[in-house]
Formats: structure tokens, C-alpha cells, sequence
């Protein structure tokens, strides 16, 4: 049913959350930016990557906009090149690498994988994480740092994520990145109070290899002290009868909470309610 090029790249394309600097050949990043802020500041991402082997390596950058259908580019148009051990930031990664101006998200793909970066060792391990931030004050910045997430097998189990604020000190939004390389994805989304009961439900759509973002209000959730916890899962008509197979579509879900004072945002990753079954 694929072709045997996909399946090196579904391969790629599922995850788990790790730790920030996690060292593999492949990570994923759910959400990159470089959007426009409030009076006249800009908010970007930073990527840094580090070559963890004593040679050179290639690594391939692909990034995927929010809200739209996207395909893999086995290409790799997008390259760098790491001496050995060495740490590379690349500031502004939409701009300097994408050619990207403004008001522009989405998930971005950093791979040294042997089988789709020709020429570097099958050894090869990369570390890196990535900043958003806001750039606007020459005193100093603020936003939050997004952890890698390493090259897993794939899962559609609910996922979850707690620690959600949307009161008069902080708000919050909730980001949905699909793995799915063919189709595009139901999923459903639980907001629980603070006392665990249910304040808003419902469905989004996120297309093929991409993802969305909401904020609270545009769930429908209704200012409350206190932390809230939120579920998502995949509807079931998008859950492969295997999904331990190569393809089964697969989520990623993310809380970022920002202080509404300071504009300081906390990045919370969703995690599975379930074990994996595909270990």
C-alpha cells in the first residue's frame, strides 16, 4: 500500500515528548513562529542544534505551515552543515532559513537520518531545541523554550495535558499537530475545571502533516480560577485498525500558558493517558 520511501519517512514521523535536549537522529518541533505582537513587537523562533558526533554532518530542515495541507519533500531542499561537535543557533529559523516575513506557525522537522540525508554517518546523533520568544524591548526578551520531541512509534491514544490557567493573570491556548501523512484528522478536545468537571468540548480539523492552534476562548471556555486540565483525542473514524502500523495517523497536543502581566509563556507538553502499546 506505500511505497518503501514513505515508510523510511513515517518512520520519521511519529513522536513522543522527551526531554529539551534530546539526541537522536530526528525531532520534531509542534510549533515554530514568527508572528506579529502587540504594538508594533515581533515574536520569532530560535533553533539550535548541536552535532554530536567528532565528524561533520548534514542536517535537513523542513517546516510545515499551520492550517494547511503539507507534504514531505524527500529532498531536503533546506540544509546546513555542522563541524564536528559543533552548536549552531540559528536565530529567527523562519526568516533566515524559510524566507518567511510575518504572521506565519507551524511544525518544524530537523533530521540527520542517514536514510534521507545522503553522505552522513548511520550513527549520527543530533541534540536541539527551539525558543519563541518576543524581541520588541532592548532590555531583554521573553517567551518560552519548546523541548524536542524524538522519532517514535506511532499512537492514538488520548493524550493530556494539565496546568491550563484562563483567568484575569493568565491565559491560555491549545496547539494540535497531526503526523497523518494522508488525510486530515478529527480530534476531540475536554476542557476540565477545577474541579473536574467539564467547561468546554468539541471537535476541530487539522489537516495532513500540520497543526492548528486555539485559544481558550475560541473553545469556549469561560474565565475560572484556578488550573484546568485538557483532553484531546483522535475521532474514531481516524484511528487505524492497527495503530501500531506505519501511517496510522498520530497527535501531538501542547498547552501554552502566558502571563497576561508580563507576557511570559510556560509550554506544557500533552502526555498519553495510556501506555504505548507499540513499544
Amino acid at each position: 500500500m506505500m511505497r518503501i520511501a514513505s515508510i523510511v519517512v513515517l518512520a520519521v514521523l511519529v513522536s513522543v515528548p522527551v526531554a529539551a535536549f534530546e539526541h537522536v537522529d530526528t525531532l520534531i518541533f509542534p510549533v515554530v513562529a514568527r508572528t506579529a505582537g502587540a504594538g508594533d513587537s515581533q515574536w520569532v523562533s530560535d533553533l539550535t542544534v548541536n552535532n554530536l558526533l567528532d565528524e561533520p554532518i548534514t542536517v535537513g530542515l523542513q517546516f510545515y505551515p499551520e492550517n494547511q495541507a503539507n507534504d514531505l519533500d524527500m529532498d531536503f531542499p533546506d540544509r546546513i552543515d555542522l563541524g564536528p561537535r559543533e552548536t549552531r543557533v540559528i536565530g529567527d529559523v523562519l526568516s533566515e532559513v524559510f524566507g518567511y516575513d510575518t504572521n506565519v506557525k507551524g511544525m518544524l522537522l530537523v533530521t540527520a537520518n542517514s536514510g534521507m540525508i545522503s553522505g552522513n554517518n548511520p550513527e549520527t546523533n543530533i541534540a536541539a531545541v527551539t525558543r519563541t520568544y518576543n524581541a520588541a524591548d532592548p532590555a531583554g526578551t521573553y517567551g518560552q523554550s519548546v523541548p524536542a520531541l524524538e522519532l517514535f512509534f506511532p499512537f492514538s491514544a488520548p493524550v493530556l495535558a494539565t496546568g491550563a490557567r484562563h483567568d484575569s493573570f493568565y491565559r491560555s491556548n491549545l496547539g494540535v499537530a497531526s503526523l497523518a501523512l494522508f488525510q486530515k484528522v478529527t480530534v476531540h478536545y475536554r476542557v476540565l475545571g477545577p474541579d473536574g468537571t467539564v467547561v468546554a468540548e468539541g471537535t476541530r480539523t487539522v489537516p495532513k502533516l500540520s497543526m492548528r492552534q486555539w485559544s481558550f476562548q475560541q473553545l469556549g471556555v469561560s474565565p475560572a480560577d484556578g488550573a484546568m486540565t485538557v483532553e484531546v483525542w483522535l475521532d474514531e473514524d481516524d484511528v487505524a485498525d492497527d495503530p501500531c502500523d506505519f501511517g496510522a495517523p498520530s497527535i501531538l497536543a501542547y498547552v501554552s500558558k502566558v502571563d497576561s502581566g508580563t507576557g511570559d509563556a510556560e509550554f506544557i507538553y500533552a502526555f498519553w493517558t495510556d501506555s504505548n502499546p507499540c513499544e
